[in-house]
Parts: structure tokens; sequence; C-alpha cells
């Protein structure tokens, strides 16, 4: 049982991996005999790597036709923007109250001072959702974490920046870091008010770009 286990998380990990590197294009069919045939496995562990892909968001099974990977509608991304604000923001109150240490958020937003905006678009998307990951990790509201997770963000970010120039770059990260000076200030009503501005943007962009269509 416990091998089954490991080769089902193995599958779930690779398939998933493929998918947040457009290995797996959204729309495009997951075929459980080929596979199977991939991992040299039967069909019940890919099934069951499937079955958990749909229930974090990655995969879509259609009765009778398939398994598909996902693909996210702008109305879609708006209400993620929409929920994460509000969860981001109440991490960051809750990190004031726990007087959070702010160096394990610096050292990411260092690494992704790193990255330009032709070649690791990809590493910075990571960065970026690790970021605002470790946030709400670190605000110690397991349920807020959980619920987070669940919006499996790390697999839509690159809408953001996949056109995101090196000045955006340099603007969002001024962002970042405005946050955090927020927070090592304990500064809990301006950093609050900061961190939902900052998030609420990204859902205007979502609907100024369905009002268009």
């Amino acid at each position: 049982m416990a091998t089954k286990t490991i080769v089902i998380e193995q599958i779930y990990n690779d398939i998933r991996n493929k998918i947040l590197t457009n290995e797996f294009a959204p729309g495009s069919k997951l075929s459980e005999n080929s596979l199977s045939n991939d991992y040299n496995c039967s069909r019940t562990p890919v099934r069951e790597a499937i079955k958990r892909l749909e229930q974090d968001g990655f995969v879509m099974v259609l009765p009778h036709s398939g398994s598909y990977v996902k693909e996210m509608t702008i109305a879609e991304y708006q209400y993620l923007a929409e929920i994460r604000s509000y969860l981001e923001s109440l991490a960051f109150r809750l990190n004031c109250e726990k007087k959070t240490d702010i160096q394990p958020f610096a050292d990411i937003l260092d690494k992704m001072d790193e990255c330009d905006m032709v070649n690791d678009v990809l590493t910075f998307s990571n960065l970026h959702f690790q970021f605002h990951l470790a946030m709400v990790e670190a605000s110690g509201n397991e349920t807020l974490y959980t619920t987070f997770r669940r919006l499996n963000l790390n697999s839509n970010s690159l809408l953001f920046y996949q056109q995101l120039t090196e000045k955006g770059k340099l603007s969002t990260q001024e962002e970042h870091r405005k946050i955090l000076s927020f927070l090592a200030d304990q500064d809990m009503v301006k950093g609050e008010r900061f961190m939902f501005a900052h998030l609420w943007r990204k859902r205007n962009k979502f609907k100024k770009h369905r009002d268009s269509e």
C-alpha cells in the first residue's frame, strides 16, 4: 500500500509540474493509457493521480469523454483575485500580531530581483507565489493556509508575468518591499490597506479585460 501511494504521489507531482510549465497545455487531453505506458504502471495509479489533480483544480474530468487540463476563464481569475485579496490582508494582520520576522520574506524578494523577464519568467512567477504563500503560512492560521493553498495560485500566476516587463517587475518588487516595511513597523492598519490595494489592482486588470470583451 505504501509503495502504491508513493507511485501515485510521483505521478501526481510529475503531471502537475508539466501542467505548470505548460508541457501539458490547457485544454489538452490526458490519456490514461498513454500515461500508464509513460510511467510503466497500470492505469489504477494514473487514475488516482488524475482524481487528485481534479480535486486540486488542475484537471477537468468530463463523463464519456476523458480528462483534460483545466482552462481557466478570465472570470475565474477575477474571482480568485478577489478572494486572495481578503485572505492575504488577513494574513498580514495576523503576522503583525505575531511580530513575524520579515527576513525569510526578504530573502525571497532578493532572489526575485535576480530574475530577468526574458529568460526567468517562470522562476520569477514561482518565487512570487512562494513569497505570498510564506506570508500566509507564517500567519499561523492553519485554516487560512489550507484555504489559500486550495486556490492553486501557482498554477495561474503566469497569466500576469508572461508579459511583465523589467519595469513592471521593479514596480512589483517595490510594492513587495513596502509591504515588508509595514510589517517590520507592525503598522497593521496601513499595511493591511496597502496589501489589499496591491492585490485588488490585479483583480481590476481581470475585470477590465472582461469588460472589454
